[in-house]
């Protein structure tokens, strides 16, 4: 979907071309959607029956996609507001701070979506508002997320306020929760000692580096869809200096990524007498697909390569590759610490398809995916609309 054509966008598309990339992704998002609604019908006719998930390994493709979300919704808010209050180019209009804020919970809603799906009585989600238990990391962030919508809606609207006082202020307190995302989610794993795959302190940085490539990715590619302001040459090199400073970011925060992802691995499965199953099942057992191949090859060394060219139209593919290759990446943090079981012996004292120490997304937990890209597409194309209707109401640049 495009909310703006110009007569030749940041990316080197003139009107035409523009048009036609319009139409695809139209009937892109129109097929995600229909599939979506399937997989959602499925969910709820069947439960969990059609899930690929089981009592051993109860985490799957929809929590993987909800850490994903979570890390590029909080990225995105980082670098808008940072890059607002301190006027970096390409950030420092209130239309460029509104954009980043509507990627923001765009990508926030459908998290919960996820989550919502993969509990077995979804209903029960609002349970943990209305009775929670703040000692535990669940409850914390459930609240923190909430909170963070109210932040990052009054932010919204004062940014339509010709003079406010209270932006700025609030821009941090959002920018200072939305740092809190990706590291809550990697606490979130490290908490559990009982599992020396995730008991690692290197995961909260992980999240953080990935959400900040996120956040900057997920900007990327807005921009590549939406175009630049009309203007003159003055607009159009302001545009550049922005889709520059958003590819140096994300280059930077891959190969940040990267280095903690090698200390990590590498200490676990060099250090002398230290056995790691879970190791060895991502980097050479069943999972070396998704690692090697989804994670670093497409989503890491490709985006690199794209990114490093000249061609603004190849860092918009790099971008989509990168979000691709994280999440590949969230699926080879969350599912191999969950294949080597805890209690030596347990899976051959019971025999069930549902208690086994392996997982594969079913086309029913793809579907559900689709479903969840869908409404956060649909969510962004609204917001970019009504970011557009609000600011010509009000006699603001759009």
């Amino acid at each position: 979907m495009t909310a703006h054509v110009s007569a030749k966008s940041g990316f080197g598309w003139d009107t035409g071309a523009a048009a036609s990339w319009s139409v695809i992704l139209w009937l892109l998002w129109i097929a995600l959607l229909a599939a979506g609604l399937y997989g959602v019908a499925l969910r709820f006719t069947y439960g969990h029956q059609l899930a690929g998930y089981g009592s051993y390994v109860p985490w799957g493709l929809w929590i993987g996609l909800y850490f994903l979300a979570i890390g590029m919704s909080g990225g995105a808010f980082v670098l808008g507001a940072v890059g607002y209050i301190l006027d970096l180019p390409g950030f420092g209009k209130r239309s460029e701070l509104r954009l980043a804020i509507v990627l923001s919970v765009a990508a926030l809603i459908p998290a919960f979506i996820g989550v919502a799906l993969d509990l077995g009585h979804t209903w029960r989600l609002f349970s943990i508002l209305t009775s929670p238990t703040f000692t535990s990391m669940m409850a914390f962030n459930a609240w923190m997320y909430n909170i963070f919508l109210v932040v990052a809606a009054v932010c919204w609207l004062l940014s339509f306020a010709r003079d406010s006082l209270w932006l700025k202020p609030l821009l941090v307190l959002g920018a200072f929760m939305s740092v809190l995302f990706p590291s809550q989610s990697g606490v979130f794993f490290e908490a559990v000692r009982t599992n020396d795959f995730w008991h690692s302190p290197i995961l909260s940085v992980l999240f953080l580096a990935s959400a900040i490539a996120l956040g900057g990715a997920g900007l990327l590619l807005v921009r590549a869809l939406i175009g630049p302001e009309r203007g003159g040459e003055e607009v159009e090199a302001e545009t550049a200096r922005s889709l520059n400073l958003l590819r140096i970011v994300v280059i930077v925060a891959i190969v940040v990524y990267e280095v903690f992802e090698f200390a990590e691995y590498s200490i676990a499965f060099w250090s002398p007498g230290a056995h790691s199953p879970n190791v060895v099942f991502l980097l050479f057992g069943d999972y070396w697909p998704v690692f090697w191949l989804l994670h670093i090859l497409l989503g890491v060394i490709v985006p690199l390569v794209l990114l490093l060219t000249a061609s603004k139209g190849l860092w918009a593919l790099g971008a989509f590759l990168a979000v691709v290759g994280f999440a590949a990446a969230r699926m080879t943090v969350l599912v191999p610490g969950q294949i080597a079981g805890q209690i030596p012996g347990l899976q051959a004292a019971f025999q069930d398809v549902r208690l086994a120490y392996h997982y594969s997304p079913t086309a029913m937990e793809y579907l559900v995916g689709c479903f969840m890209v869908a409404v956060g597409t649909a969510l962004l194309y609204v917001g970019i609309k009504l970011n557009r209707l609000l600011a010509q109401r009000a006699g603001l640049s759009v």
